[in-house]
């Protein structure tokens, strides 16, 4: 235990997750948590009880992975409510101020479902303050990934970055994500629909309800 210089803990939710207090609760009680530095990956869905803990520790950075803001968050996110998120994030910066060991970063994946309205996305992480601030691309699931985006999605969707109302940073960034678009080989979205569709009767969602520029794009009409 000497030798801890980092720990990161991912998702799940780690949180949620009591065993890793309890480990870390061990690291103080050896006398090395001062020498430690953790990270984490959370979907600010939790503000944990946690103060008495991260306080002992060198650094603690907290990565909040937030792709769209709204219902379209809740969209992506099922369970989720963006309103405890914002309260969550307001605690995590309060208790920031008060121990003054701890970065709060965003990392936001840019995928098909938030790729047209990356510009509310962009001015809600500018008023955060956030210390870092990172920009994804989604490639696992390909159709998911803006690069395999249907022509006329992709030419929308570089409509609406290129004239954003952004700050000069993301601007910089908006230009990597059409770059990144332009570069991969459109198809034809089908599997896009079909799979949005059959998600969305499981979760009794509509796509265009919150999505409508998306939904028209790539031609995804809700199967009653």
């Amino acid at each position: 235990s000497n030798e801890i210089r980092y720990l990161e803990f991912t998702g799940g939710e780690p949180f949620l997750i009591q065993e890793h207090f309890d480990f870390l609760e061990k690291l103080i009680g050896l006398g090395v948590a001062g020498n430690v530095e953790i990270h984490y990956n959370t979907n600010g869905t939790k503000f944990p009880d946690a103060k008495h803990i991260w306080k002992h520790f060198k650094l603690v950075e907290i990565a909040f992975s937030i792709d769209d803001v709204d219902d379209r968050f809740e969209y992506q996110r099922s369970n989720a409510k963006w309103t405890e998120v914002n309260a969550n994030i307001q605690k995590f910066k309060e208790l920031k101020q008060e121990l003054g060991n701890i970065v709060l970063q965003v990392c936001s994946t840019v995928n098909v479902f938030n790729v047209m309205y990356l510009e509310g996305l962009a001015n809600w992480i500018d008023q955060q303050e956030f210390d870092f601030v990172y920009w994804n691309m989604l490639h696992e699931v390909w159709y998911h990934s803006i690069a395999r985006l249907p022509e006329q999605a992709k030419t929308q969707a570089i409509e609406k970055l290129t004239h954003a109302d952004v700050s000069e940073f993301h601007k910089e960034q908006f230009k990597n994500i059409i770059m990144f678009m332009e570069q991969g080989q459109s198809s034809d979205g089908q599997e896009l629909v079909k799979t949005t569709q059959k998600t969305d009767r499981i979760r009794g969602e509509i796509l265009s309800k919150h999505h409508p520029e998306l939904a028209e794009a790539i031609g995804y009409e809700a199967n009653t």
